[in-house]
């Protein structure tokens, strides 16, 4: 067996073939390779523990099969559920998924896109910054097809996917107006992103559009933590009217949820509570909690579909699709 660094010959060599046709065991093109020569290849792979060149195979026209994914925080149900639309889509034709955290950092995401790009990917999806022009102009500039995702530049010369964020926000809030609630608080970090911009702006409108009243609580990762909630809640919230509390942040909802039963007795007649996502654990609580529900496993798998077009055809135009949320009206709302 061949001593030092293992190549694509010491491999051809042990198979008795050529190294050309190693190469295209590797890259998937079966189509002139009987089922005796793929299982000597792969013998011989193994026996020399061969390991091949990714950034290599990619300047020579191959597949890496590997799709890059980035997204801003892993560390959710949410990042989750679109990981797996995504591995669904990918795993059946070969591709295997490389993720990518920036925890909403620009210089991290640029730095991932680089090195991504340097181990010679196929593709990216993106679930970007503020600074998704200058990552999908690097990508393609690059020569590497991209999808954004959870963002819409609503330009039709790139590829993106949403939920329709402002229209089930808007929605929702209609319907608890016009099942009696009078006075609504959102309990929200700053609208620093698209997303959250999108919520706040669908339940400030809908609030408006019916001459109502709303306050805003702000919170954030850090705090305020569900005594002082609890404690801010005791204080503003006026019984004799009908509240509605919405929270647009799946990873705030728990918090607020547990200040609210600390007066358990106003839910839902006198105080409504209305989340985003957490369908996993809302209908399992007592009392359990309405919210509006993104079909984020269907972005992930679409967005990975996108994806796949655009490799199986680099002349394809972008595409962009806007998705429908659904609202699963539970115990703590009249609704």
């Amino acid at each position: 067996m061949p001593q030092g660094r293992i190549t694509i010959t010491d491999v051809a060599q042990l198979a008795g073939t050529s190294a050309a046709t190693v190469s295209n065991y590797l890259n998937g093109h079966f189509e002139k390779m009987g089922p005796a020569t793929r299982e000597t290849i792969r013998r011989a792979i193994e026996r020399t523990g061969y390991v091949p060149g990714i950034r290599a195979r990619s300047l020579a026209g191959g597949s890496s099969g590997i799709i890059a994914v980035l997204i801003l925080n892993s560390a959710n149900i949410w990042a989750g559920q679109v990981f797996i639309g995504i591995e669904e889509v990918a795993a059946p034709v070969g591709y295997q998924t490389v993720v990518c955290n920036s925890n909403f950092d620009q210089a991290r995401e640029q730095a991932y896109v680089e090195k991504m790009l340097s181990l010679g990917v196929d593709g990216f999806i993106v679930q970007p910054t503020s600074n998704f022009r200058a990552i999908y102009e690097r990508i393609t500039r690059a020569g590497k097809p991209v999808v954004l995702y959870d963002c819409s530049t609503f330009s039709f010369d790139t590829s993106w996917i949403k939920t329709n964020l402002y229209d089930s926000t808007y929605g929702a809030m209609l319907t608890c107006a016009d099942r009696g609630y009078e006075h609504f608080v959102l309990v929200g970090s700053e609208p620093d992103l698209r997303t959250r911009q999108e919520r706040e702006q669908g339940f400030v409108d809908a609030v408006a559009s019916r001459g109502l009243a709303y306050e805003t609580l702000r919170i954030d990762h850090d705090g305020p933590g569900a005594d002082e909630l609890a404690a801010w809640f005791r204080l503003n919230l006026i019984t004799s009217r009908r509240t509605l509390v919405f929270v647009p942040h799946q990873w705030a909802l728990e918090r607020v949820y547990r200040a609210l039963m600390e007066q358990p007795q106003l839910i839902p007649d006198r105080v409504g509570l209305l989340g985003m996502n957490n369908a996993d654990w809302a209908c399992l609580t007592t009392p359990k909690v309405s919210t509006i529900v993104e079909p984020v496993r269907e972005e992930g798998a679409l967005a990975c579909r996108m994806l796949l077009d655009l490799l199986a055809d680099p002349t394809a135009r972008p595409r962009q699709e806007i998705l429908s949320c659904q609202v699963s009206w539970l115990d703590t709302t009249m609704v």
